[in-house]
C-alpha cells in the first residue's frame, strides 16, 4: 500500500510508463506479485480505425458552409413567398396538381440540394463540396421572386 506522499506525486496512468525494470518501477505487494499493470495495447483493427478518422473541418470551411446555408435559407423563403402569392390556376385538375407540386418542390429544393451535397459529398474534399454548393446557388435562383420584387 502506498503512502499519501507517494500518492500525491503520481497520476493515474503512471504505472503504464514505469517499464524501466528498476526496483522502484515495479511495486510488489506482500505476496511478492507485481502490482504494475501492463498497458493495454490497441488491437490492429482499432489502430487502423483511429488512424482513418477524418480531421475536423477548418474554420474557413465552416464559415463557408454557414454562408451557403444562409443563402439557401433565403432562397427557400423567396420560393415560399412566390408559392404563397401565386394566383395561377390551371383548368385541368391533374395539370393544376402537378403545377402546385412543382411549386412546393421548388420551396424545398434549396434545402434538399444543401443536404444532398453535405450527405453525399462527405467523402469528397471540402473545396469540391463548396463548388457544388456554389453551383446550386446559380441553379436555384428564385427568378419569379427576383422579377416580381424588381
Amino acid at each position: 500500500m502506498s503512502t499519501p506522499e507517494e500518492d500525491a506525486l503520481s497520476w493515474a496512468g503512471d504505472d503504464d510508463r514505469l517499464t524501466t525494470g528498476s526496483p522502484q518501477s515495479a511495486k510488489r505487494d506482500a505476496s511478492g506479485a507485481s502490482s504494475v499493470k501492463k498497458p493495454r495495447t490497441k488491437a490492429p483493427q482499432e489502430a487502423a480505425e483511429t488512424a482513418e478518422l477524418p480531421a475536423g473541418l477548418s474554420s474557413a470551411a465552416l464559415i463557408g458552409f454557414g454562408i451557403f446555408a444562409g443563402i439557401y435559407l433565403l432562397y427557400s423563403v423567396a420560393w415560399l413567398i412566390t408559392a404563397l402569392r401565386n394566383p395561377t390556376q390551371i383548368a385541368d385538375a391533374l395539370g393544376n396538381a402537378m403545377f402546385q407540386f412543382g411549386l412546393w418542390l421548388s420551396v424545398a429544393a434549396p434545402a434538399i440540394w444543401f443536404g444532398a451535397v453535405l450527405y453525399l459529398g462527405k467523402e469528397k474534399k471540402v473545396s469540391t463540396r463548396l463548388l457544388y454548393l456554389l453551383l446550386g446557388v446559380a441553379i436555384l435562383i428564385p427568378w419569379p421572386y427576383v422579377s416580381w420584387a424588381g
